[in-house]
């Protein structure tokens, strides 16, 4: 979070462990600020600086940031409701999974250049929890796009290496806790290691480092790039990566005519399968090459055959609800007339009332219903069930169809 990023970041350690070329290709492009990480540092801050105030002796809450303005990044954030709850679940999920034995260090720089051999290799942990006999990091998500888990999380391993060379002399480890907490999904992640399990991950995070390094001075063409879902998400250079373009082109190549994509009723069930592990790489590198062409007509530079154009206006809004309201009423319309009332759901009534009302809560859950999942195609290393199709109405089927579709 804090600080300078170190050229082998742990948030990068996916993918330059996975495409060691990657580093050469990113290095030559400026970062974009991202309005959802810079959300996130926002989110952090709150919760490092009350966390920190809390076990300093403080009283400073999440509560007491309501309403502010904060920015990170280049953004401004007003901080609501929402995000309070959030920051809230995290601070509470920190002192509870550290107990009463547990030392707590916030926001705290960690190195790991010895460990894979490359000089200034650091990361700040957001949270370090230090017992007896166990030392852990706790990692706040604050993005709701991407599931983020702790196994075989090379961030997280990263992350613990660092803590263990830092702050190891201070107990007697017999394990080690990478947590990620993901509270916008109410997703929670733990993975425990052992000591011969991180040795194994250090030996081949050196070897990727090197390889990684080594990359650096070499022409485009001599590059070794390894294109896959995982490492090319975001991946800055994407839109222009000579291996994902030719994974993207062979991709086509397995499913379409020379003239024209073939009726895909017809293709074989291997180029098929083929095709569709890679529909989500395929995705990225679509969004990433309108996001290139954007940015480069921003910088008044030329894309032949495209130009920047006013999108749809936004939704209407007043101005001045008190002058409105004001109008309205010199215009004899009726209280109903004016403002409308709506039920709140049950996300909302459960955010507000579990904790505060939980008999409340408890009474309404006999009438909350929710809808079955629609049927969704998954790899088959996915952790659910396959559906049973005999189960399914045709009307679901026709409705997949038609989102399917709509989404093309």
């Amino acid at each position: 979070m804090a600080g300078e990023h170190s050229l082998l970041s742990p948030s990068g350690a996916h993918r330059w462990m996975r495409c060691p070329g990657s580093l050469a290709l990113e290095s030559k492009i400026p970062d974009q600020p991202s309005k959802y990480a810079a959300e996130g540092t926002v989110a952090h801050q709150i919760g490092s600086e009350c966390i920190q105030d809390r076990l300093e002796g403080g009283d400073v809450t999440p509560e007491d940031y309501l309403g502010r303005m904060m920015s990170a990044d280049g953004f401004e954030f007003l901080v609501t409701k929402d995000m309070v709850g959030h920051v809230e679940k995290y601070i509470d999920f920190v002192f509870q999974t550290a107990g009463e034995d547990g030392q707590i260090l916030v926001e705290r720089r960690v190195d790991f250049s010895e460990a894979i051999d490359t000089p200034n290799s650091t990361g700040t942990a957001d949270i370090i929890i230090i017992w007896p006999n166990r030392i852990g990091d706790i990692d706040l998500k604050y993005g709701m796009g991407v599931k983020v888990d702790a196994e075989d999380n090379e961030q997280a391993d990263l992350y613990l290496v660092g803590t263990i060379n830092d702050y190891g002399f201070m107990t007697e480890a017999e394990d080690y806790l990478a947590i990620i907490f993901q509270p916008r999904i109410d997703h929670i992640s733990e993975a425990c290691l052992t000591q011969e399990q991180l040795d194994a991950f250090v030996v081949k995070a050196r070897a990727a480092a090197q390889l990684a390094t080594s990359q650096l001075d070499l022409p485009e063409s001599e590059l070794i790039l390894v294109p896959g879902e995982k490492q090319c998400r975001f991946c800055k250079a994407k839109a222009t990566c000579p291996a994902l373009r030719d994974e993207i082109r062979d991709v086509v190549g397995h499913l379409a005519t020379k003239d024209d994509f073939a009726d895909l009723a017809e293709v074989g069930v291997e180029p098929l399968a083929y095709a569709m592990d890679r529909v989500p790489l395929v995705e990225h590198w679509c969004k990433a090459i309108r996001a290139e062409v954007e940015r480069r007509l921003f910088d008044r530079k030329e894309v032949p055959g495209y130009k920047l154009v006013e999108g749809r206006k936004g939704n209407r809004a007043w101005t001045d609800e008190e002058e409105v309201i004001k109008v309205m009423k010199a215009g004899k319309l009726k209280t109903d007339e004016i403002f409308e009332q709506k039920l709140i759901s049950p996300t909302t009534a459960e955010k507000t009332m579990r904790k505060i009302k939980p008999k409340v809560w408890e009474k309404l859950q006999s009438v909350i219903s929710r809808a079955d999942g629609k049927p969704s195609v998954a790899p088959a290393t996915d952790k659910r069930p396959a559906l049973d199709v005999s189960t399914v109405s045709e009307d679901t089927f026709r409705d997949l169809i038609a989102s399917s579709e709509k989404e093309d």
